[in-house]
C-alpha cells in the first residue's frame, strides 16, 4: 500500500449504516478523519471542518442540496463528496461505492475490493475524492445515475427480498433450516460471476420453457404475494 499524505483528514458528516462502515474502513487503514452528526452543534461543525482537507456528506438523499447549503459557512472550502448512486449535484461531487452495507462490520479486503463509481463530469480523480483509498474505480455520466440505481436495486435489493423470502416459507412451511438453501445460493452467485457478459446461467422451468410447471407452480403460490412476483418474471422472460 503507498503511503498516505499526513494533511489528508476526512469529515464524515452521518451516523448511519455507511457512515459506521467507512469509519470502520479508515480505521483499519489508519486514515485520520473526525465525525459529526445532527445531535452536534454547528461550532462543532465548523470546528471539525477547519481540521478537516475532505468532507463526505453520508446523509440521505434529499437532505444532501440543503445540507450543503445550510452549512456552507461552517464547512468553508472543503470539497464535498456524497456516496447516492442516484443523487447529483454539480457543486456536489458523486462517488458510489457499489457494495451493500449490513448492520455487521467488514474485513479490510471487502472494502478494499469495493468499487467506487462516479461521475463523468467530476474533474476530480479518484484519489483528489477519496485520497488513501485504493479502491477500483468507475465513472458514469450524470443522466445515467437513476438508471443504474434502479439496477443495482433490482438485482441487490429485489433478490434478498426473494431469499428472504423463500428462506422463511422454507421454515414455516416444510420445517426446512435455512442452510438446506445456501448450497444453492452460492452456486448460483457463482455461476453468475463466472458467466460472460450476455450469457444467461438461467436454470429451470423459465429456461426450459416448461409452462406445465410453471402453471402448478402459480397454483401452489395461491394467495401469496409473491406470486405476481413470479408471474412478472414469466411476462419478462417471455418478452
Amino acid at each position: 500500500m503507498g503511503q498516505v499524505s499526513t494533511q489528508v483528514s476526512y469529515l464524515v458528516i452521518g451516523g448511519g449504516r455507511v457512515a459506521r462502515h467507512l469509519g470502520c474502513y479508515f480505521e483499519q487503514l489508519g486514515l485520520p478523519f473526525h465525525t459529526w452528526n445532527r445531535s452536534q452543534s454547528r461550532t462543532e461543525l465548523a470546528d471539525l471542518a477547519r481540521r478537516s482537507t475532505h468532507a463526505l456528506l453520508l446523509i440521505s438523499d434529499p437532505a444532501i442540496g440543503p445540507f450543503a447549503v445550510e452549512h456552507r459557512a461552517e464547512l468553508g472550502d472543503l470539497p464535498l463528496i456524497h456516496f447516492s448512486a442516484s443523487f447529483s449535484n454539480p457543486d456536489i461531487h458523486g462517488a458510489h461505492p457499489l457494495m451493500t452495507f449490513a448492520d455487521e462490520l467488514y474485513d479490510l479486503p471487502t472494502y478494499e475490493s469495493t468499487p467506487f463509481v462516479l461521475e463523468s463530469e467530476s474533474p476530480l480523480s479518484f484519489q483528489d475524492l477519496l485520497p488513501g483509498l485504493l479502491n477500483p474505480s468507475y465513472r458514469i455520466s450524470r443522466v445515467q445515475k437513476s438508471r443504474y440505481h434502479a439496477l443495482c436495486v433490482m438485482s441487490g435489493n429485489f433478490t434478498t427480498m426473494l431469499w428472504e423470502h423463500a428462506f422463511q416459507e422454507f421454515s414455516e412451511k416444510f420445517g426446512l433450516p435455512k442452510e438446506v438453501l445456501l448450497p444453492y445460493l452460492h452456486q448460483t452467485a457463482s455461476n453468475l460471476a463466472e458467466s460472460s457478459p450476455g450469457q444467461s446461467v438461467l436454470t429451470g422451468p423459465l429456461a426450459r420453457g416448461d409452462s406445465e410447471t410453471i402453471a402448478r407452480h402459480l397454483d401452489a403460490l395461491g394467495v401469496d404475494s409473491y406470486r405476481s412476483v413470479y408471474e412478472a418474471f414469466v411476462r419478462v422472460h417471455s418478452s
